[in-house]
């Protein structure tokens, strides 16, 4: 079964946009830090790897498909990230935790900025 097509007001196409950019950005400064930058010396980097990307690549069908109440989800969920990522960039000096922190940051005011008016459009 699939959804009807989505049609948003011009505030909510921008925060959706931006959102999308940035769950992508986001994801690649995971992966960068994770295979580049900093990888893990453990037996199974791929299972590390799964369960920092896991929890965002559940929220990409909701996102991709302008679903509002997933994308509020996302929102909150990015909040862990923010939080590992000022972890980061405070305890050990990494760039790439601040620059985590912020992506996150700005995924998170998108998307309710995206919600907000994806409902009061509704």
């Amino acid at each position: 079964m699939s959804s009807p097509a989505v049609t948003l007001g011009p505030k909510a196409k921008i925060c959706w946009q931006v959102s999308v950019v940035l769950y992508v950005l986001l994801l690649a400064t995971i992966s960068l830090e994770h295979w580049v930058l900093a990888p893990p010396a453990v037996d199974s980097p791929w299972l590390i790897w799964s369960f920092r990307m896991v929890p965002l690549l559940m929220f990409a069908p909701a996102l991709f498909t302008k679903h509002g109440r997933g994308v509020a989800w996302l929102g909150f969920v990015v909040l862990f990230y923010f939080t590992t990522g000022v972890v980061n960039g405070w305890a050990h000096q990494s760039w790439v935790g601040w620059l985590m922190a912020g992506e996150s940051l700005a995924l998170f005011t998108s998307s309710i900025f995206f919600v907000r008016w994806y409902f009061q459009g509704k």
